[in-house]
């Protein structure tokens, strides 16, 4: 059995269950959402397939380390070879624990959870003699203030636990760590992340996309993404595949399979960022699930074989299909109003959507809700991905459709 635990709202997590159902494996949902709200996430409909089959499983929570037993005795019924695939960071350490105790082969709970807190990663970076980044878990504005004035410039203030960009901020002098602390501090972070800071390292950010089967890392390919204005960091277009200069992904494989080795991971995705710097890549995070947003449907658009396929036949431990890259290129541009505002309009939806190279247009606000320009993955307008024949060509296809479209805002 192929457990899917949660999906995004973007569509990715329920295009690999489509998947999975339309290729005849006995595929199940395990969600702490209703079924009924479930089926609303995009190509949710699946479900009611899964519910004829008795494979819809929904629990008080995914957000905990605490799996059913009866889950657990359901799910072994069906013998066989079980799978687990998560793409939602709040339920990473729910199937870590479901896959251990279906036996499926996945990161340990133990990874998951030095991976998924940012200072202990950090921890494990040094450990693991990865280049890493300086960095404090400030327990005050003044500790902060500290922090900041023992670095040659700025520093980088975040939930230790954050994803999306959430709850980030560029930290440049002591009034701006003072503010920065009191604005974070006095929020409801995600997932209950403590404060982290980093030195601010300048240069362009990356990720390698890597599958991990049976120990062994096969990457797929480097994505890159173009950030917004400081002083947040939001991601507002990226591109897959790209290419960088032999030495620096030479280097970030090298940081990727340490890792791996290191954290005992069998089986599964893993999404790492670099800035790359004229001295070589640093690490930024690493993430035990595909890259977010488009990325996985961009990653579809460009490799010999779909990565529902890729990703099944791996956590099953059936063969791979070809994973090698088919010479396309693809690229996902977020669009975001200049001002924030009530969105009481939005014009060029569809004209972008009949743009050359276009493929799919993801509506992002409604009307009525609050829109801004880049800050974190919240409040755009729309989501352009593009697909053309190399990556310079999908990126500028991506920028000429995004330009005519405008929003309206109170």
């Amino acid at each position: 059995m192929l457990l899917f635990v949660e999906s995004t709202p973007t569509g990715v997590g329920m295009s690999l269950v489509r998947w999975a159902v339309d290729h005849a494996i006995d595929a199940a949902y395990v969600t702490d959402r209703s079924v009924p709200a479930a089926k609303t996430l995009l190509a949710g409909e699946v479900l009611d397939e899964l519910e004829r089959r008795g494979r819809v499983f929904e629990l008080a929570s995914t957000k905990t380390a605490v799996v059913p037993d009866g889950l657990v005795a359901e799910i072994l019924t069906a013998g066989g070879p079980m799978g687990v695939i998560c793409s939602l960071d709040q339920s990473l350490e729910f199937a870590a624990v479901l896959a251990q105790r279906v036996g499926a082969p996945h990161p340990s709970p133990q990874a998951v959870r030095t991976i998924r807190d940012k200072r202990a990663a950090r921890r494990f970076y040094t450990r693991a003699g990865i280049p890493n980044l300086r960095w404090n878990a400030p327990g005050s504005a003044g500790e902060l203030v500290s922090f900041v004035e023992s670095l040659d410039g700025p520093a980088v203030v975040k939930n230790c636990r954050g994803t999306g960009s959430l709850d980030v901020r560029l930290v440049r002098d002591a009034d701006e760590a003072v503010l920065a602390f009191g604005e974070l501090s006095g929020e409801r972070r995600y997932m209950g992340g403590e404060l982290l800071a980093e030195e601010y390292v300048q240069g362009p950010l990356y990720s390698l996309e890597t599958l991990v089967v049976d120990g062994r890392c096969h990457h797929l390919g480097i994505t890159d993404r173009q950030l917004g204005p400081n002083p947040a960091f939001c991601e507002v277009s990226y591109s897959f595949p790209v290419q960088l200069p032999a030495q620096v992904e030479d280097a970030m494989r090298k940081a990727v399979e340490t890792c791996t080795a290191a954290l005992g991971i069998p089986q599964g995705m893993l999404h790492t960022e670099f800035v790359v710097t004229a001295g070589g890549p640093l690490i930024i995070e690493t993430n035990m699930r595909l890259a977010g947003a488009a990325a996985p449907l961009m990653m579809n658009d460009c490799l010999q074989s779909p990565i529902a396929a890729i990703l099944a036949a791996a956590a099953l431990g059936r063969p791979l299909p070809p994973t090698g890259l088919n010479g396309r290129g693809s690229t996902t541009m977020t669009v975001y109003p200049p001002v924030a505002g009530k969105l009481s309009a939005v014009h060029g939806i569809d004209e972008a959507g009949r743009a050359p190279f276009v493929t799919q247009v993801l509506p992002g606000a409604a009307v009525g809700e609050k829109v801004s320009p880049p800050v974190d993955f919240r409040g755009h307008l729309c989501q352009i991905r593009t697909v053309a024949d190399s990556v310079n060509l999908s990126f500028n296809a991506a920028i000429a459709a995004a330009r005519d479209i405008r929003a309206e805002v109170e």
